[in-house]
């Protein structure tokens, strides 16, 4: 082929190459989009199915709670891929029972750039799950069901303040286990900035301490 006919080729071909990149990046947004809504959907399933096989009412209705506000949330950020990953992230933590690490996320997911609604859905997520890690973690410890279920309702609401007198005192439980103290010591230093007195406290006492 002469070199004349080569030049027109590519200048024909030029400009439907360059459309057919166009296209590509304006489809893979939606297409990450949309591995992302499913890979959210599957988690949001185990969530629900996780919370019914615990037989505990109230983890279940938290586990209902939580999952409302997951929705919730996702449709707000729509347009923000990188935050609803962070979402998703959130939440793969939250399942995967990683305590201090889920509590990293929603505080992650908070601070991020948010309108004052998204920031409201945000908060509330962050609440509900840190509700729900202690419920499934420290539900059932003996001696304490008490002070859990305040740690609980007040994180629920979102009066995390008022549940730092019942960390402090569930952290004293001899019956801990490593996990359970890992996931009260990173709530009292990750839920309400300033907590610093109550978390050398908690380091204070046997087991805490690093």
């Amino acid at each position: 082929m002469k070199t004349s006919q080569i030049t027109n080729l590519k200048q024909f071909t030029a400009p439907f190459v360059c459309a057919a990149v166009v296209v590509a990046l304006a489809i893979l947004p939606s297409t990450t989009a949309r591995a992302g809504d499913s890979t959210l959907s599957s988690l949001l399933g185990q969530l629900t199915s996780t919370s019914k096989a615990s037989g505990d009412a109230t983890l279940q209705s938290l586990g209902s709670e939580l999952a409302t506000k997951v929705q919730s949330l996702e449709t707000s950020l729509a347009g923000s891929p990188d935050v609803q990953n962070q979402l998703t992230g959130a939440l793969q933590s939250l399942l995967g029972n990683k305590g201090p690490e889920a509590l990293a996320e929603f505080q992650k997911l908070s601070a991020a750039k948010l309108t004052p609604d998204q920031m409201k859905l945000a908060k509330d997520f962050g609440h509900v799950g840190s509700a729900y890690l202690v419920q499934k973690n420290l539900g059932a410890l003996e001696g304490s069901q008490s002070d859990v279920a305040q740690i609980v309702t007040s994180l629920r609401s979102g009066n995390v303040t008022a549940a730092l007198p019942a960390i402090k005192k569930v952290s004293q439980n001899v019956n801990l286990t490593p996990a359970q103290k890992d996931l009260l010591s990173s709530m009292a230093k990750k839920l309400v900035p300033g907590t610093g007195a109550i978390s050398d406290g908690l380091k204070a006492l046997p087991g805490f301490g690093h």
